[in-house]
């Protein structure tokens, strides 16, 4: 670590399931990272094997630091009000932790796993945030599918146009101690439940009219119909747009260019070339569940109930 060089923190929070997606991410980050920075990568965890914490933290380099931090006290705290559904597991809201984990730094990063960097992640960083909460890039399945671009709009009140992913952040660490941002999701968490996509929609609860948007390019969703009107700075690999799981996944050829500099390459091309009809029909469940409860919730909305 070389203290003279601009530090940037940068957080990922990973389970074991998600650690090999994790260390793509984390290969394709580190390779474009630039010399003049110092990165210091912090994996928020409660469990991890020890397998996958020697990888993840025997990527470090000379100007890239990673440690694994555990959150299970902050975890217990909550205790059962953290709401799950499908494939979301409570890793999806320790976004929430960060600003009272590491109050040394004024702003920071967070990364989902399921991404690939494609430049230099200086240049996210240092965007012109001002006195904003958070900056971030549009949600572009809300903008897609009419389902849930009515939803956002009928029950968080939030225009479609307006709803940022929860995926890619700039985060303004200071503001948000001082607005006070976890206590104020305690409390909101108390008394409504997003079970569409959770800690999304309740970040843009809290922070409408309080963040600046980014362009697509800096969370661009793997699909054919997510419009490429910018500069592609990073991809995300979420829903049923994974590589690991199917063929013909746009941008799939970034990814595998870094799995394949991980040990996690051949089990990845397995998982994909295994990926058996139940599960791929499993996949189609889970989103039909994931429209049929935007469904609900919208009509809910529409009939004056709170969700």
């Amino acid at each position: 670590m070389n203290p003279a060089k601009p530090i940037i923190p940068i957080f990922f929070a990973v389970d074991d399931n998600y650690a090999p997606y994790l260390a793509v991410s984390m290969r394709s980050l580190i390779d474009n990272a630039s010399p003049d920075y110092q990165y210091n990568i912090y994996i928020l965890i409660d469990k991890l094997n020890e397998y996958n914490t020697a990888v993840l933290c025997g990527m470090a380099t000379d100007n890239v630091s990673v440690e694994t931090i555990n959150v299970t006290r902050k975890l217990d705290a909550f205790g059962d009000m953290l709401h799950l559904r499908d494939y979301y597991t409570k890793t999806t809201y320790y976004r929430f932790f960060i600003p009272a984990l590491f109050p040394q730094y004024e702003r920071g990063l967070y990364l989902d796993c399921d991404i690939v960097v494609k430049g230099d992640i200086s240049q996210l960083y240092n965007v012109a945030l001002g006195d904003n909460i958070l900056a971030a890039a549009p949600e572009e399945v809300m903008l897609m599918v009419d389902v849930f671009g009515t939803y956002v709009e009928a029950v968080l009140e939030v225009p479609r146009n307006e709803y940022f992913s929860a995926g890619i952040l700039v985060m303004n660490l200071e503001k948000m101690r001082r607005v006070a941002l976890e206590e104020q999701f305690v409390e909101i968490l108390g008394r409504r439940t997003f079970r569409v996509t959770q800690d999304q929609d309740y970040l843009n609860v809290l922070c409408r009219g309080d963040f600046l948007m980014l362009d697509s390019g800096w969370n661009k969703t793997a699909c054919y119909d997510a419009l490429v009107d910018t500069p592609v700075n990073i991809i995300h690999y979420k829903i049923n747009w994974k590589p690991w799981h199917y063929k013909g996944v746009r941008f799939e050829e970034d990814f595998w260019h870094y799995a394949k500099m991980t040990p996690y390459a051949d089990m990845l091309y397995a998982m994909r070339d295994g990926y058996s009809d139940a599960q791929i029909a499993n996949d189609q469940l889970q989103y039909e569940n994931l429209v049929a409860q935007a469904l609900s919730d919208t009509t809910k909305a529409r009939s004056g109930i709170l969700v």
